[in-house]
């Protein structure tokens, strides 16, 4: 047996298995696809599904695939029955009907004489079990070993379903986070957009109304990207919130999220965070816990202003101070925040975005798109210039004060 060409057929048959509505229809693709495949390398001519019936202590039959089983759909195998209790011990069985152990009235119902079983799931939920030709005779040796692999292969294709269903539920949590569409504020255009590199990611951005009159912007970035960054971007937002909501002041918020970070399991991590209270009159008080500098754009000057007053990101000491910084926006103008998901994507020269080209991006489309538009093509631009899927997440948030 070709053991390596074993290895990569059966690795091309578990990636053409995707997307399916459940754990039993992707074995059972799963089983179709291996009588197809591999019916030269072990002479399959049938399978046969079994579910394990806890109230009737047997294995149900649930599907049957190729030739020759006449038992009926629900047919039960006792659990106490000697291949039953082997293969669950052992994950793998190979036996005829001359194999000790075999009933020849309940293999005759199922059309049997020669069989291969495997358990599959986590604590053997499913048990598969394949008919093989009888006259065709393969080393026990050899069956063995293709079966443990496929056994193997199986399971650690229902185990990584199992996990990217637990990633698609953080994503849908992650999003329930995130504002539906723009902000609404009289004499303002105010929206963000997120681009994750992975599933989910550590950029989160957030609208909060304190009132009629104020409206909090912020925009945050843990490190790395993926479900745990993820997991600690929603912390800090949830935080936030909760500490805005309570109105305390804008500093002892920053203080207390980063004791709160710098007192987590996660000392590896931290969060840089913007966050900055706009009121109708355009006046913008923020804090910059080490995020990228957002940009106040001042139309008439045609200049921009880094928003950088605060202090250090979220989490590496405990008694981190942090102050205020204050913007008056006045009509016409603008301001961009990002992270570093976009001034950090680079070219196939390795050449980066940087914030250079933000702002010409800024200048370029301010009378020309609104709010929604450039944050939308911020990230499409980034996307264009690097030419590749982006390597960590980009989030951008852009606020327009209307003429």
């Amino acid at each position: 047996m070709n053991y390596h060409e074993l290895f990569r057929k059966l690795e091309s048959q578990l990636c053409a298995i995707e997307n399916q509505q459940s754990l039993r229809q992707t074995i059972g693709l799963l089983i179709q696809s291996l009588l197809t495949e591999f019916a030269d390398e072990f002479a399959f001519t049938g399978a046969r599904l079994y579910v394990l019936d806890e109230d009737e202590q047997a294995y149900r039959l649930e599907a049957k695939f190729g030739e020759g089983t006449p038992a009926p759909i629900g047919f039960l195998i006792p659990w106490t029955y000697p291949p039953i209790q082997k293969v669950r011990r052992q994950g793998i069985l190979y036996m005829d009907t001359d194999s000790q152990g075999m009933d020849p009235a309940i293999e005759a119902q199922l059309g049997v004489r020669r069989f291969a079983a495997i358990t599959v799931g986590q604590g053997n939920p499913y048990l598969v079990a394949f008919t093989i030709h009888p006259e065709r005779e393969e080393s026990e040796d050899d069956m063995l070993f293709a079966l443990s692999s496929i056994r193997h292969s199986i399971n650690l294709k229902l185990a990584q379903e199992r996990l990217q269903g637990v990633i698609q539920q953080s994503r849908e949590i992650q999003l329930s986070l995130l504002p539906e569409g723009e902000l609404i504020f009289e004499g303002f255009q105010i929206a963000g957009k997120t681009q994750p590199a992975e599933l989910v990611g550590g950029d989160v951005y957030d609208f909060i109304r304190l009132g009629p009159n104020i409206v909090g912007v912020s925009i945050g970035d843990a490190t790395g990207h993926g479900l745990p960054a993820a997991l600690q971007a929603r912390d800090v937002i949830i935080g936030l919130r909760m500490g805005i909501s309570e109105d305390q002041k804008m500093i002892k918020v920053f203080e207390k999220l980063n004791r709160v970070i710098h007192g987590s399991r996660l000392t590896s991590r931290y969060v840089s965070l913007f966050y900055g209270e706009l009121e109708p009159e355009g006046h913008f008080i923020y804090c910059n816990a080490g995020h990228n500098p957002p940009f106040y754009y001042r139309a008439k000057k045609g200049r921009f202003y880094p928003m950088s007053d605060g202090g250090m990101v979220l989490g590496p000491t405990s008694d981190a101070a942090y102050r205020r910084g204050f913007f008056k926006i006045d009509p016409g103008d603008a301001v961009i925040m990002y992270t570093d998901g976009i001034t950090e994507a680079m070219n196939a020269a390795g050449e980066e975005f940087g914030e250079e080209r933000v702002k010409a991006f800024v200048v370029e489309n301010l009378d020309r798109l609104d709010a929604k538009g450039m944050v939308a093509g911020l990230i499409e631009a980034v996307n264009a210039y690097s030419g590749v899927p982006p390597v960590d997440d980009q989030t951008a948030v852009f606020i327009r004060r209307l003429r």
